[in-house]
């Protein structure tokens, strides 16, 4: 009896427990199924936010137009081919920006495409032209010579566009770019602000002093010698009517070297003309490290008024 007992206790709590096991199951598919399914759900709200995020990204780039190339006739038959970025929406102020000096065999208004985008994003017209002496404008690079006349004639070019305010024109250059801005300012072009980052103002003392040995051949060679280095050097110009203008310059540029901004702004001082310099403390010459499109988004806009009394000047490092 005890064995028969003992026998039918061990198979009845054996069949309890498989019951047991087969109540469980059903429960545990049911949760696993349950599991894959919240993980196949998240998943498609993952790529869902990521389409999303796509697309917002893709429309947000989409709203700044596309830029276009254009020629404009310049002296001696030459077409200077730019690239015009038009304004984001209605009549917009204008801005002229002038690269530096490049390899002869490059088109250097690339270099300034994220640059464009950036004043384009902030609400201006911007015209980037391949100056004298570059593809694929043609020409020979004459160091801020006819490039000044060049520069004139893409300001009339960008004034007179059906989306600008020929009343709020700007300009801003880098380098040699800087050189040629200061230079068209000192013509009397009629610029509301003017911004040079790194520019050359000073060829002689430049040759002197740049640690390039090549632009001493170079100021010989393209820039007229001796006898033409005056007509191109602004610390020579008249500037009683200059606009507002900033100069920026790394304290750490031995190319191009930051006595060139700070001798041109002590003479703007002595003339009382409305100057700002800010030197960038450990910068060289590099495009990326000097051109900064929110100082001369700010300086423009500090600016972007009729002409009236001069403000105090003023050297900052920052």
């Amino acid at each position: 009896m005890t064995e028969t007992a003992n026998f039918i206790a061990r198979r009845t709590r054996k069949e309890t427990n498989a019951k047991a096991t087969r109540a469980l199951q059903p429960r545990r598919r049911g949760q696993a199924m349950s599991h894959r399914g919240g993980l196949a759900s998240l998943n498609v709200r993952v790529v869902g936010v990521l389409i999303l995020g796509l697309m917002g990204a893709s429309s947000g780039a989409a709203e700044l137009p596309q830029p276009r190339r254009v020629g404009i006739g310049i002296a001696g038959g030459l077409k200077m081919v730019s690239d015009y970025y038009p304004p984001l929406r209605g009549t917009a102020p204008g801005l002229l920006l002038l690269h530096g000096w490049d390899w002869p065999e490059r088109s250097p208004a690339a270099s300034l495409s994220d640059y464009a985008r950036e004043f384009q994003r902030a609400g201006y017209a911007v015209l980037t032209p391949n100056m004298r002496g570059w593809p694929p404008t043609g020409g020979r690079d004459d160091c801020g010579g006819r490039q000044v006349d060049d520069s004139m004639a893409a300001l009339r070019w960008l004034g007179a566009r059906r989306s600008v305010d020929p009343e709020r024109l700007f300009i801003a250059g880098y380098s040699q770019g800087g050189q040629v801005a200061l230079l068209t300012a000192t013509r009397g072009a009629r610029v509301r602000a003017v911004v040079a980052f790194a520019p050359v103002t000073e060829l002689q003392s430049w040759g002197e002093h740049t640690d390039t040995p090549g632009i001493r051949g170079y100021l010989h060679a393209e820039c007229g010698g001796p006898a033409g280095w005056s007509g191109r050097s602004a610390v020579a110009q008249e500037t009683g009517q200059l606009p507002p203008l900033l100069l920026v310059h790394g304290d750490a540029d031995r190319r191009v070297p930051t006595s060139q901004s700070l001798n041109l702004y002590r003479r703007l001082r002595n003339d009382r003309v409305d100057a700002e310099l800010r030197l960038l403390p450990g910068v060289g010459h590099a495009i990326d490290a000097v051109l900064i499109p929110r100082r001369a988004i700010e300086f423009f806009a500090a600016n972007d008024e009729p002409r009236g009394e001069p403000a105090p000047s003023g050297e900052q490092r920052s």
